[in-house]
């Protein structure tokens, strides 16, 4: 993470955490959790203090510590806490009420609610993927889980829409197989620069994409396992040049993928901590060419 004279901009303790800057700027001035230093400009700048400070707001986060309840922990420097209830059973129950009285308002403002306060890959995994994994499970809730996952949908595809690549900016290609909401959800999670396909395309069909000099790399995310035919149809048998990734909620188990494309089996921050990585040693060959993703 590259540093100024005065400290760290908000955009590097982003992409470092993994925390948006909506997010950052919330931990500051509604919980007072972290007090950047300014430039004459007003531009915030973190000190290494500031990062250990995030990185142990995260990791009561972890812990299932509400955000409001973080502050008081830190003042006592990580005294004992008797009771850790974190905000997700809650934020369910208040989720499954809106969804039954068809109230998409309401769940939207309990969505802003969670993302303005917690990073949105522990929104995620705390929140969505329990909720629509609780609808699945009961019958007779298809509609109301029909009517999340289109909301998911809207929102994500709004975030993604703000990080559309610039002309001159490298980025991934995200593509869903099955499910789209995993794609969707990986490609805001990993908060960059991407393209994002809810339908598979072929290999042969990616032609164009490979020569594109911006094209970081490319992530499958298995929302549903690809049936036989469709492998044939998603990878080639020889391992072709590029950072390569797959991953997704379907991985469990045998990969259905081919040996030379690196699986990732851990959530969303880990396949976007792989990005990262990739990108990294991409960047380091220049104009070698890149050898993709070291499995």
């Amino acid at each position: 993470m590259k540093a100024f004279d005065d400290g760290y901009s908000i955009q590097a303790v982003s992409r470092q955490s993994g925390v948006h800057p909506v997010t950052l700027r919330a931990w500051e001035r509604r919980y007072g959790l972290i007090r950047p230093a300014r430039t004459e400009r007003g531009h915030r700048r973190y000190s290494d203090q500031d990062l250990a400070v995030i990185e142990r707001i995260l990791s009561w986060l972890d812990r299932g510590l509400p955000i409001s309840q973080v502050r008081p922990v830190l003042e006592q420097d990580g005294g004992p806490v008797t009771e850790v209830a974190g905000p997700w059973r809650d934020a369910m129950e208040d989720a499954l009420l809106a969804l039954e009285a068809r109230n998409v308002r309401r769940l939207e403002q309990l969505f802003q609610r969670l993302t303005g306060d917690y990073p949105l890959g522990r929104v995620v995994t705390g929140f969505c993927d329990p909720l629509r994994d609780h609808l699945r499970a009961l019958p007779g809730l298809g509609a109301s889980q029909a009517l999340l996952d289109s909301f998911l949908r809207q929102k994500l595809a709004g975030r993604l829409l703000a990080r559309a690549p610039g002309r001159r900016e490298r980025a991934w290609l995200v593509m869903a197989v099955g499910d789209p909401l995993p794609a969707l959800i990986q490609a805001a999670v990993a908060d960059r620069p991407v393209w994002c396909l809810e339908t598979p395309v072929a290999w042969p069909a990616l032609t164009p994409w490979l020569a594109e000099p911006r094209l970081a790399g490319v992530v499958w995310m298995l929302g549903e396992r690809p049936a036989r035919r469709q492998i044939a149809q998603l990878w080639p048998e020889q391992q072709p040049e590029g950072a390569f990734l797959c991953a997704g909620p379907a991985l469990a188990g045998d990969p259905p993928t081919p040996a030379w494309l690196p699986c990732e089996p851990g959530d969303y921050q880990a396949v976007a901590k792989r990005m990262d990585d990739a990108e990294s040693i991409t960047q380091q060959q220049g104009e070698q060419g890149a050898t993709g993703l070291v499995s």
